[in-house]
């Protein structure tokens, strides 16, 4: 996603564009659909500043029920593009700085780790999922649990017998 300074006019612009996965070079995250990106571009005299907006769809899997689910994903970013003279010494991530001779400045990186920090670490499909059956592995949110209720565990019968004496005496 390359931006041509020297096709930008002075004052607000809005640009609209359409990106694959290809173009963000994001290759283990499933797109339902391309990513719409709007930028509201405002060229002053001293600097650009880009407000980029990304909306899309993904497919991800619950960590739950492993079941694929459509997630979407509406995001934003920023960039500020500065010539180097004006740039402080501590550099802002979100600055470009360019040169008299910069014509195109690559915006790709600011909305690829913006897509990307927009996807949970904890994928759920919804709040009520209520996962799979450790026992029989059967998705709990479709059927019942086939697996026995009084299922013990056998290092806990010892426990269990000295219960049964006590209540005995």
């Amino acid at each position: 996603m390359r931006l041509r300074l020297s096709s930008l006019k002075e004052g607000s612009q809005i640009i609209e564009l359409a990106l694959g996965k290809d173009d963000l070079s994001i290759a283990d995250i499933p797109f339902l659909q391309p990513v719409a990106v709007t930028l509201n571009i405002y060229k002053s005299q001293y600097q650009i500043t880009v407000k980029g907006n990304l909306q899309t769809a993904l497919e991800l899997e619950c960590d739950r029920c492993l079941e694929a689910y459509r997630f979407d994903v509406e995001t934003n970013f920023q960039a500020i593009i500065s010539p180097e003279k004006s740039i402080s010494s501590e550099i802002d991530e979100n600055v470009i700085p360019i040169t008299s001779k910069t014509d195109e400045v690559d915006l790709t990186p600011f909305a690829r780790d913006a897509l990307i920090l927009e996807i949970p670490m904890k994928k759920i499909c919804s709040e009520s999922c209520k996962g799979i059956c450790a026992g029989c592995g059967t998705n709990l949110n479709k059927n019942a649990c086939r697996c026995s209720s009084t299922h013990t565990d056998d290092r806990l019968t010892s426990l269990k017998d000295l219960l049964t004496n006590t209540m005995e005496e």
